[in-house]
């Protein structure tokens, strides 16, 4: 019996490790989580959570995926929310939002 002694092409090589940025969330995922957020809060259709979104943006002379993301932003009591200038734009929600069962007081 002949032994076949060559390294097989397929064998990994250990490579050099590399932490990956973490990635955003795409618009399609803002817009579900928002959606999720509103229907949570209001006890809303799907349709009806769109509906506000848009109106929102609209009002706001804002996209409807930045809305989202206002939205997203302030239900994860994001640091960063208060520093871009059309966050107090929204602050429309923060009252709804105090009212989920699942937001605590950030300890400082």
């Amino acid at each position: 019996m002949i032994e076949d002694t060559a390294e097989s092409p397929l064998t990994p090589v250990p490579g050099a490790t590399r932490l990956l940025p973490r990635r955003r969330p795409d618009g399609r995922e803002l817009l579900a989580t928002a959606k999720g957020i509103l229907m949570a809060a209001r006890g809303c259709s799907g349709a009806q959570a769109f509906d506000e979104l848009l109106d929102v943006s609209r009002r706001h002379h804002q996209t409807v995926v930045g809305a989202a993301r206002n939205l997203v932003d302030l239900a994860a009591g994001s640091p960063t929310r208060r520093r871009t200038p059309d966050a107090v734009r929204f602050d429309e929600w923060e009252q709804l939002l105090t009212q989920l069962p699942h937001r605590h007081a950030h300890a400082s």
